[in-house]
């Protein structure tokens, strides 16, 4: 009698252990969905700020745009806290939790995801202030290049990359179908996110003022950063994701992410315009001005992408040769392809000329070919992560 109530003893503590495991996937897969809202909140409220201070100037700290992007940091923030503080008690609880789970200082358990959204939220947070402080020693300027916009930008950049992260545990340690496809269809979102978070870093490259003059000639920036960050971008779709045309649908998103800001943006600085009874400085156009300047080269290069993976998929190519010919389908993202203005590049070639041009695109190849083996690493590490 006994021996049946140790028995059924230990089998309501497995059930319970593995109901508490998939409450862990659960969890991941919800907060790991509110990051992302988070990041994607800052993306457009900073395309908002970037219009705000372009045809109006800044006006004080606290203003809609700035609020809007400190919301996404805070919705980020919270949400990695909670995650880790949630998991580190249940992992307490239970061995499988503890197993399935990344320890940090012997003390707390969660999802790598979940620290790297805390800590970049962090950055991201800490990185305000110091902008304000900046401005207030050196004076107003609407560069994206300043020291502190270019820590906030990659703080929540990064908090993308971590929902993803998030989100891939929480595909793996799904029961269901559904939950499975939720969770990869928020990695697909979050990816799309990372690639425009930091495209909002390729615009000022493309100004002779962000250029390198050598004397003979200009160094641009603009197909190193490009082509690193979009062969980073895609490629690790084209491996974390199981799907036929995974790096398309991640630009598709990026896209859309493009379009939101371009309905909304315009219609927002009127309306606030009209509420701080300010006047413009300078003629606006009928969108935003970053939707203007989205580029197309990240779904040209995913198309690419997605063919090459096929072909090497059904020729078993070796891992130089697909990296090879992954390298020359990134190639395209190291053109400025605008989508409203697709022969913008040919200007920019115009004004580099042969020399320029060449001490600008050979080193992007070359960086092109570390985004594309970094991408690799990364989606494989997205594919199998904390299983």
């Amino acid at each position: 009698m006994a021996r049946t109530l140790d028995g059924k003893t230990v089998v309501g503590r497995t059930l319970s252990q593995g109901h508490l495991l998939r409450m862990v996937g659960t969890m991941r897969l919800v907060l790991g969905l509110v990051a992302l809202l988070g990041a994607i909140v800052f993306l457009e409220g900073t395309s908002w700020d970037i219009q705000w201070h372009t045809f109006l100037g800044r006006d004080r700290t606290l203003i809609p745009p700035h609020i809007l992007m400190l919301s996404g940091v805070a919705i980020s923030g919270v949400s990695g806290l909670v995650a880790v503080v949630l998991e580190s008690v249940w992992a307490r609880r239970d061995a499988q939790v503890a197993r399935a789970s990344t320890s940090f200082a012997s003390v707390f358990s969660g999802s790598l995801g979940a620290y790297v959204v805390g800590f970049a939220a962090l950055d991201a947070a800490v990185a305000f202030p110091l902008d304000a402080y900046w401005h207030a020693l050196y004076g107003i300027d609407v560069a994206i290049w300043a020291p502190f916009h270019v820590m906030f930008v990659v703080g929540m950049g990064v908090v993308a990359l971590g929902s993803a992260y998030m989100l891939a545990s929480a595909a793996n340690l799904a029961a269901g179908i559904r939950s499975r496809r939720a969770a990869r269809i928020g990695v697909m979102i979050a990816l799309a996110t990372v690639l425009a978070i930091f495209t909002l870093l390729l615009f000022d490259s493309l100004t002779v003022q962000r250029s390198l003059n050598l004397g003979f000639a200009y160094f641009n920036f603009f197909p190193l950063l490009a082509g690193l960050l979009t062969a980073f971008v895609l490629v690790a779709a084209a491996y974390a994701l199981p799907w036929r045309w995974s790096a398309t649908a991640v630009a598709g998103v990026y896209l859309l992410l493009g379009a939101v800001m371009a309905v909304y943006v315009q219609p927002a600085t009127d309306w606030l315009v009209g509420v701080e009874r300010l006047t413009y400085r300078r003629a606006h156009p009928l969108t935003s001005a970053v939707a203007l300047e989205w580029f197309m080269g990240p779904l040209l290069t995913a198309i690419l992408i997605d063919l090459v993976m096929r072909r090497a998929t059904r020729k078993q190519w070796s891992s130089g040769k697909q990296a090879l010919f992954l390298t020359l389908a990134c190639a395209i993202s190291m053109f400025p392809i605008m989508t409203l203005r697709p022969a913008f590049f040919v200007l920019v070639l115009a004004v580099l000329g042969v020399t320029g041009s060449l001490i600008s695109f050979v080193p992007g190849l070359l960086v092109t070919y570390i985004g594309t083996r970094l991408g690799r690493n990364i989606g494989e590490s997205i594919s199998n992560l904390e299983r």
